[in-house]
């Protein structure tokens, strides 16, 4: 239940590809590192999210996300636990959605949505990665060059 994907990714690597033509990279690491930098682009989004809305007092859960990239091109984007005990996915379900309704504590408990994977997935699909795939880029074209 712990690496159930909150987040998937599978974007175009077409520009990229075009870009990195030219260098000795193989398709495979190039889909890796753009992948590896929406990702991590992703992630640091949803921690941002997370500080700013449960007022940091869930360092579990800032420290919890991880990505993961497939070899079939995709990635994901889950919570992990730190102890195999832990259940971190229902903690990260219901502060990202909210809660409306009866808890163990009480009949009638409402808790806001924060909206963490919800920015994490706006940041992807807004394409706010570009800038640092063109950073990304521009190092491996530098990398090549010199």
């Amino acid at each position: 239940m712990a690496d159930v994907p909150i987040i998937s990714i599978k974007p175009d690597f077409e520009a990229v590809e075009k870009a990195l033509s030219g260098t000795q990279k193989s398709l495979p690491s190039i889909q890796r590192k753009t992948l590896s930098v929406i990702s991590r682009g992703a992630i640091k989004q949803i921690k941002a999210v997370i500080k700013s809305g449960t007022h940091r007092r869930t360092g579990e859960l800032l420290k919890a996300y991880r990505y993961k990239i497939k070899k079939d091109g995709t990635a994901t984007i889950y919570p992990k636990a730190f102890n195999s005990g832990d259940k971190i996915f229902p903690k990260a379900s219901v502060l990202s959605y909210g809660h409306n309704g009866a808890t163990k504590r009480a009949k009638n408990f409402p808790i806001k949505a924060v909206g963490f994977i919800q920015a994490g997935n706006q940041y992807i699909d807004s394409g706010a990665y570009v800038p640092e795939i063109n950073k990304m880029i521009d190092k491996e074209l530098t990398k090549y060059w010199s």
